[in-house]
């Protein structure tokens, strides 16, 4: 992969949009993303005490079906705009070939 990414926050404000900063922080927003889902997960449990054992089980099995489904559909996301980034890098070598 080409050097695109850059560190920090100075990618932020690189207004040419010359290098790109969303390769450097996806493994960042995966890990946000597991962390909400299992706080998530973890709220639907805890409403689910409020009912009772039935509730708690309810909470258990679909928040967990929930929080399991949400970060699949995440690192899909996350996979295919990493893709668009190995499709730009590739045409990027193939275009400046001589």
């Amino acid at each position: 992969m080409s050097d695109n990414s850059t560190d920090g926050l100075a990618g932020l404000f690189d207004f040419t949009f010359e290098k790109f900063i969303t390769p450097s922080i996806v493994k960042i927003v995966y890990i946000v993303v597991i962390v909400m889902a299992g706080l998530m997960w973890l709220g639907f449990i805890i409403g689910g005490l409020s009912s009772g054992i039935g509730g708690f089980l309810a909470g258990l099995i679909f928040g967990g079906l929930a929080a399991l489904l949400m970060v699949l559909f995440y690192r899909i996301f996350l996979e295919l705009t990493m893709i668009l980034f190995r499709i730009h890098d590739n045409t990027d070598i193939l275009a400046n070939k001589p």
